[in-house]
């Protein structure tokens, strides 16, 4: 049952917002990343090969670790950057072999050979594939044929979870997001390629808004190499600085908010030294974990509730941190597009109980006016039928 209640309240209505994205080079960003990949890519083989997708999660995937150091004018490996795909994933299927190296290995150096240009895949890079097939369920995870794949005709949900999706961005979320969108091309495959050569990829936006000022603090790593002292680091910061406030030039701004970016300054004014050798901290020990970082939505927004339901790697056939989060996001997404109306959803699924009906269910709006054509989208995305037609379209 749908509960509708307008008692919605945007972030952007209180007097104080914070909101922070991790950027695409940020190991937490990686794993989460490199987990949908996987995802998709297994989904698609076992579409591609047995006709429904076999029973995974991808979901704990581990990276970082590596040591590289800038000496005598030229990056120097200590220790290789170590990608560990742990998860429980179908090895098996009729009595054949499923090679899993040799699907989940390239589409991790593919993605990160394009979003972080200066890591050699080949000789700097150290992948795991640290899979397993136990569980207390016969045939789970090494089905003898498509009929041990229950959820193949008869999909249930496949955990107890909270999933929660907003429609609408406030203005501080989509800058932060708007700002690193910048400095990427996107390529046929939907990653994201680097612009520029003299900077890394693990760059954070913190976007604080008091009233109506909002200033956006940015810790953005120069790459060893390219610059040859203080003078000419300082110089790439402001080069970068006055690109992002040139962008705001093509950013809306209905509310007239003042906006002041600082890249890399300290509280006493001066320039902090971020540099990097590869363009992510994975390379000097630091490590990313799926779920540490930004939410479904690519960010984390302080002032709004949210799930601790990390999506990425997750099976995207029958998981609830999944497939109601797509949902979710698809329904208060066209809610928001095509009745102006400002929402967030809140679903609750009990494990094997139904996926397109949650036990929780609850629509909070800003306007309940239109609460016909409400009902109308919602029914129409959280249902079986219709995510069956678009399920190897957009899920996988």
């Amino acid at each position: 049952m749908l509960i509708i209640r307008d008692d919605y309240v945007s972030p952007e209505d209180n007097l104080i917002e914070i909101t922070e994205r991790k950027g695409i080079g940020h190991p937490d960003t990686l794993a989460d990343m490199l987990a949908i990949e996987c995802s998709k890519a297994y989904a698609k083989f076992c579409l591609k090969n047995y006709g429904c997708v076999l029973h995974y999660n991808l979901d704990k995937l581990y990276i970082g670790a590596g040591l590289f150091k800038y000496e005598e004018g030229k990056v120097i490996k200590k220790s290789n950057i170590i990608v560990n795909l742990n998860g429980r994933v179908t090895n098996t299927m009729n009595g054949e072999k499923i090679d899993l190296d040799n699907i989940f290995k390239p589409v991790i150096k593919k993605y990160l050979k394009t979003v972080l240009p200066r890591l050699d895949v080949e000789n700097d890079l150290t992948i795991n594939i640290n899979s397993t097939q136990n569980t207390k369920r016969d045939y789970w995870y090494s089905p003898r044929d498509i009929n041990d794949v229950p959820d193949y005709k008869n999909v249930t949900a496949g955990d107890t979870a909270l999933c929660v999706a907003h429609g609408d961005f406030t203005f501080c979320e989509s800058l932060a997001l708007y700002l690193e969108s910048i400095l990427y091309d996107k390529t046929a495959d939907g990653y994201m390629s680097p612009k520029y050569k003299d900077i890394g990829q693990d760059i954070k936006f913190m976007v604080s808004r008091i009233g109506k000022k909002v200033e956006v603090t940015i810790c953005l790593p120069v790459l060893r190499g390219c610059y040859k002292n203080d003078m000419e680091y300082d110089k790439i910061i402001k080069k970068y600085e006055r690109l992002f406030y040139k962008s705001l030039d093509n950013f809306d701004n209905p509310r007239g908010y003042q906006v002041v970016i600082r890249v890399n300054y300290k509280d006493d004014g001066t320039i902090d030294k971020y540099t990097l050798c590869i363009g992510t901290c994975a390379e000097c020990g630091e490590e990313g974990v799926v779920g540490r970082g930004n939410d479904g939505q690519g960010l984390i927004s302080a002032f709004r509730p949210h799930t601790v339901e990390a999506p990425f790697g997750k099976n995207v056939r029958y998981h609830t941190g999944y497939v109601v989060s797509f949902m979710a996001q698809r329904a208060v997404s066209r809610i928001y597009k095509e009745l102006g109306v400002r929402c967030m959803i809140y679903a609750i699924t009990r494990n094997r109980n139904s996926l397109y009906d949650p036990y929780v269910f609850y629509l909070s709006v800003d306007n309940k006016q239109d609460e016909k054509k409400i009902r109308k989208i919602i029914s129409s995305e959280f249902n079986k039928d219709y995510l069956d037609k678009i399920f190897e379209k957009e899920l996988v």
